[in-house]
């Protein structure tokens, strides 16, 4: 099997992330520095009154989210890539092997390119959680690598079964581990949420076109032969 079983769950997932994105544009309205106010306000209401250098709840919450982050990560990102692309080259094809790699830098200098043209700001609202370098915010990193990288390992492990549970999870638990790490940026208070909504709407797009492209290529082939 070449194509994903479940690659629709791309698309409706990206359709679930603008519906999101239209409701802030909506409903914020710019506050100081063009800031949202409900953005300003999500980040402040995360933190406790009396120590805005702390997150609400018990500690282990904060130390989860931290947790969380971290799996979005360059050390971690690359670490899996690595490993994955030796498990593609080595028991999936030569071909898989290219495409993971050619998607997994595109969308990572897709990502670096939009840094540098939106040039926004990170939040500047409440202390920062997270050791962060760099000062631009959107789109967040986090949110698109864990986008690009898992949700395209998932929907290329689910092409290897044809176990319909194993291929739900392969598609839907990638989705879910970049929800966590995005919302985790925003309790970490170095991303405002649009920059994760961002970041997940391009990381779908990217990741879904990814497929598409390389879907019409192997059938133009085909046709050929």
């Amino acid at each position: 099997m070449f194509h994903p079983p479940l690659l629709r769950v791309v698309p409706v997932a990206l359709g679930l992330v603008m519906l999101v994105s239209l409701l802030f544009v909506v409903v914020d309205t710019p506050g100081p520095g063009g800031v949202g106010r409900l953005e300003a306000r999500m980040i402040r209401s995360l933190r406790s009154a009396e120590q805005p250098d702390r997150m609400i709840g018990p500690p282990i919450v904060e130390e989860s989210m931290r947790d969380f982050t971290a799996l979005g990560g360059y050390a971690v990102v690359i670490m899996v890539s690595v490993c994955f692309s030796i498990f593609a080259l080595l028991e999936l094809s030569r071909e898989t092997f290219w495409f993971f790699v050619v998607t997994v830098f595109g969308g990572f200098f897709l990502n670096v390119f939009l840094k540098t043209l939106v040039q926004r700001e990170r939040p500047a609202i409440v202390p920062h959680l997270s050791f962060v370098e760099g000062s631009t915010s959107f789109p967040s990193a986090h949110a698109m690598m864990s986008v690009v990288v898992f949700v395209t390992i998932g929907l290329i492990l689910s092409t290897r079964t044809r176990d319909h549970h194993l291929q739900r999870l392969f598609s839907l638990f990638p989705l879910w581990l970049s929800l966590v790490i995005g919302v985790s940026r925003v309790c970490m208070g170095v991303h405002y949420p649009t920059d994760i909504l961002g970041g997940w709407a391009l990381g779908l797009v990217w990741t879904w076109g990814a497929f598409r492209v390389r879907q019409r290529v192997v059938e133009g082939i085909g046709n050929r032969e």
